[in-house]
């Protein structure tokens, strides 16, 4: 009897929207060109992005992804200094990666000849490659779907707890324990703005004109009335435009900034308390978990696991907003390449990175090509090659693959994993798009296969929160530590499961969530 091969099943290891080609390009190369050289696996040999308009799902072969996940975590918890040096030298590359790209925004762009601009391009490009195929090794694959370095640093020290006969809860203290030193970019834009609105309030003339006037006609009569707060404004603008960009922007608006501001001096908050309050409370978490490293008395072993996990979460946020920041630079260049060559920005994004300086340098792209990949396309690479397809041929594609079944409903409760203590009780609301914001009133429970930068509006309204995306380093988990908000990370199938108006207890010390 002849042993059949036994069929790829594929999985889905993310959904990311507003998404693009030029974003997944280099990653998706990077898992299976780089990734067995560098040293985290070589379990993949097949992968593909599918793209529905800018939606995006990332596809790898189940077992494959499972095997690389396995054996990357495994070495992480096995050599934790090993992953320190990775998550250090991965800080630099982004920081140079931002530095790189800021040059764009400083650059004569009209006047630099073709040459000149795709030079610009390759210098961010050299650094966006690395710092984003590095990083989404041990700061997302090892840690996505099953939570395996998560799960391996909780048994770790829940062993010692037990061990060693520590009243402590796990449950209670690991989000502490795991909260990084080094604050986040939007905890410094939130002190940022919450001085500059206490600024603001101290200044009769300029607070009548935040309350008397639409955000539109704010900044012409600030520029009269007090020129030194209206620089402040603008540099704050400049300085944090870009946090919400994530890979295809916009940024957000000058009226955006106006509006926070609005909202908050008119209102019943005083920012100086928030401000004090938001300080305090980083603080008292940090004082808490030097506590509890005296208290719990880890072995150098164990100290060593946690500190990984305080710069994964710190590493997974950063490194993020240094693309955030890239993309941002880059809408520029591709606008000004855009117009010499009588293309679209979308038309740009479309582009695979290497694909770039041939369309302007030689002038070599199908535009017909470049729409159909704005509709749907599926991007497919092994060790050999790398293909788009669309159309037709993309829809021909997907008829050939194996994807392993979803979830399809909730028989009695969901599970997860606690990202930060609590309980809570609310109605859903699924918010995945900034568009699905509207929905979120205070106290509701917001669930998300996962959040991003563009929806801690609505975050700040949770009672709860909930992501299927799961592990210290999942965006939800991060927010959640830093707002102090119950949140349960690494629920399959969480946004399909659950309904808009379910009624539902979470209860996120122990990683329940329940309808009632």
């Amino acid at each position: 009897m002849v042993n059949k091969k036994p069929k790829k099943v594929w999985m889905t290891a993310a959904e990311i929207p507003l998404n693009t080609i030029f974003m997944m390009s280099e990653p998706c190369r990077y898992f299976l060109q780089d990734w067995s050289k560098k040293g985290f696996g070589d379990k993949l040999t097949e992968y593909f992005s599918y793209f529905v308009g800018d939606f995006t799902q990332m596809k790898f072969i189940r077992s494959e992804f499972d095997a690389n996940a396995e054996w990357l975590s495994k070495k992480m918890l096995n050599k934790p200094e090993w992953t320190l040096k990775v998550i250090d030298d991965l800080e630099k590359l982004s920081r140079l990666f931002m530095r790189e790209s800021s040059k764009i925004l400083h650059a004569p762009l009209p006047s630099l000849t073709d040459r000149q601009l795709i030079k610009l391009f390759k210098n961010c490009l050299l650094y966006h490659r690395q710092q984003h195929g590095i990083g989404a090794s041990i700061s997302w694959q090892a840690d996505a779907d099953k939570e395996r370095v998560t799960r391996g640093i909780w048994q770790k020290i829940e062993t010692h707890l037990r061990q060693t006969g520590s009243s402590h809860e796990l449950a209670d203290i690991f989000g502490i324990l795991t909260t990084p030193e080094q604050e986040s970019l939007a905890a410094l834009e939130e002190k940022d703005f919450l001085r500059l609105a206490i600024l603001i309030k101290s200044k009769p003339k300029a607070l009548r004109i935040f309350k008397t006037n639409e955000a539109s006609e704010i900044m012409k009569k600030l520029h009269q009335a007090d020129e030194s707060l209206y620089n402040k404004i603008n540099k704050h603008y400049r300085n944090y435009c870009w946090l919400t960009y994530q890979y295809k922007g916009p940024a957000a608006s000058l009226e955006q900034f106006l509006g926070r501001w609005q909202t908050l001096v008119k209102g019943q908050s005083d920012p100086k308390s928030l401000l004090k309050k938001f300080i305090s409370e980083r603080k008292q978490v940090l004082n808490q978990q030097k506590l509890l490293n005296k208290q719990i008395k880890l072995t150098p072993y164990l100290k060593k696991i946690v500190r990984m996990g305080q710069r994964l979460v710190y590493i997974k946020d950063f490194r993020k907003y240094a693309l955030y920041h890239g993309m941002y630079c880059y809408e520029p260049l591709f606008i000004e390449i855009g117009r010499r060559l009588g293309l679209t920005i979308s038309q740009i994004w479309a582009m695979n990175t290497w694909e770039i300086p041939d369309a302007l340098l030689k002038r070599q792209f199908n535009v017909h090509e470049l729409n159909e990949r704005q509709k749907l396309a599926v991007a497919y690479t092994d060790a050999k090659k790398y293909v788009v397809y669309t159309g037709q041929t993309a829809r021909n594609f997907l008829t050939k693959v194996v994807f392993e079944k979803q979830f399809q409903q909730m028989i009695g409760e969901l599970h997860g994993t606690p990202a930060c203590s609590g309980k809570a009780v609310g109605t859903v609301k699924i918010v995945n798009l900034p568009t699905d914001m509207k929905k979120m009133k205070q106290g509701d429970i917001m669930v998300a296969h996962n959040t991003n930068p563009n929806l801690v509006p609505a975050m700040k309204k949770a009672a709860a929160l909930v992501s299927e995306a799961g592990g210290l380093t999942c965006h939800t988990a991060i927010v959640a530590r830093e707002l102090r908000i119950p949140s349960v990370v690494g629920v399959p199938g969480a946004d399909k499961i659950l309904h808009d108006g379910d009624r539902v207890k979470v209860d996120a010390t122990h990683g329940i969530i329940k309808k009632i």
